[in-house]
């Protein structure tokens, strides 16, 4: 037996190797982290109440709109998580790189800065850009994220909790934590944010993103700690798959694509009947009245009933080029103040997901930690 591929020797062999690269390069300090240990069943998404759920008066205009089957609400139960109070930064990210764990970032530039991760060397070549060192690195894929969050004894965080943090412990829309700033509850969309330090385009009118912890506007209180640029300054990857089923009853057996293709074309529900006849929504039995989404009269999917609540949240599936949920605002966005963006920077978006394999210069990320 040659000895030389012995489990442990080869362990041990590996952990040298490590502290031959380490050193002489001090880590950089770990990022604080919140520990949420109450208020863990909640309600995730806001229902009708929610991003991209016209109100009543707009369903009058438009009956037979049609919608993202992600938005109906449900209560939804985690175990107890730790979570990070700012997103990884450039410098953290940049010493992963050095120890040879980490990747570097698929691009050197973000929307408003050239030379955001090195910048030209006097004598040729490139060297770190310190001026961004407290930044959220961006232009990272899913894979790389996951990657860092792994070398610091974490992982990224599901959506569940990451909207645990950012939008409260609430177990229902009217005390839901919608925005950082003004009143819990429904909102139709950011509203006046010009002078809320809220690092979305639409606010700021900052095209770029900046360093972690400075938008004071953009600070939630949680576990006994403050934490930062949930709402803003970058896009966060979350670990969960980007699928639409995730707040419906996916076992309930009926299917209203026929239902609502038809009221696609502009017909009125009359004019859909044979489509629609079984997809009536209620809380009858099953059949003949499965327990559907109904926003506008349009069925849209099988939701969880009330005794089924709270559920269990899914583990994320574990395939490389799955879409992943995407959750936050950024900097990135620039739709603004319009009454036409409900979605900018909310704490229940969820309709944002992108390739695990892809990076984006508006993407970053934070870690989390099972407790």
């Amino acid at each position: 037996m040659n000895h030389l591929f012995h489990p442990v020797l080869m362990t041990a062999l590996l952990a040298m190797m490590v502290v031959g690269c380490a050193e002489g390069k001090p880590a950089p300090p770990a990022t604080e982290m919140v520990n949420i240990t109450t208020g863990l069943t909640f309600q995730f998404g806001m229902g009708r109440d929610g991003c991209n759920v016209p109100s009543d008066e707009q369903c009058s205009k438009n009956p037979n709109q049609s919608y993202n089957l992600g938005y109906p609400s449900l209560q939804v139960t985690v175990a107890a998580f730790a979570f990070d109070i700012h997103e990884v930064t450039i410098e953290q990210y940049r010493y992963c790189v050095e120890m040879e764990v980490c990747s570097e970032p698929a691009g050197d530039n973000t929307s408003g800065i050239p030379n955001y991760w090195a910048k030209l060397a006097a004598g040729g070549g490139t060297v770190p850009n310190e001026a961004f060192s407290a930044h959220p690195v961006v232009q990272v894929s899913w894979l790389q994220a996951q990657e860092y969050c792994a070398f610091v004894n974490k992982r990224l965080p599901t959506e569940q909790e990451w909207e645990r943090v950012a939008g409260g412990a609430a177990t229902n829309s009217a005390t839901k934590r919608v925005y950082p700033f003004g009143a819990p509850g429904p909102q139709p969309h950011p509203g006046k944010c010009a002078d809320k330090n809220v690092n979305l385009y639409g606010c700021t009118l900052l095209d770029r993103p900046k360093a972690v912890m400075t938008s004071l506007g953009d600070v939630v209180n949680e576990g006994g700690a403050k934490v930062y640029d949930l709402f803003g300054n970058a896009y966060e990857w979350t670990a969960s798959d980007g699928l639409d089923e995730v707040t419906c009853d996916a076992k309930q057996p009926y299917d209203c694509q026929e239902c609502v293709a038809c009221l696609n074309t502009g017909k009125t529900r009359q004019g859909c009947k044979p489509q629609c006849k079984s997809c009536a929504c209620g809380d009858g039995d099953t059949e003949s009245k499965p327990n559907c989404y109904l926003p506008c009269e349009s069925p849209i999917c099988a939701v969880y009933k009330a005794g089924d609540l709270p559920v269990s949240v899914p583990q994320p599936a574990n395939y490389e080029t799955a879409q992943r949920v995407i959750r936050g605002g950024s900097f990135f966005q620039n739709s603004g103040l319009k009454a036409t963006a409900p979605c900018e920077g909310r704490s229940d978006e969820r309709g944002f997901t992108w390739r695990a394999t892809d990076p984006h210069e508006g993407i970053g990320f934070r870690c989390a930690k099972s407790l």
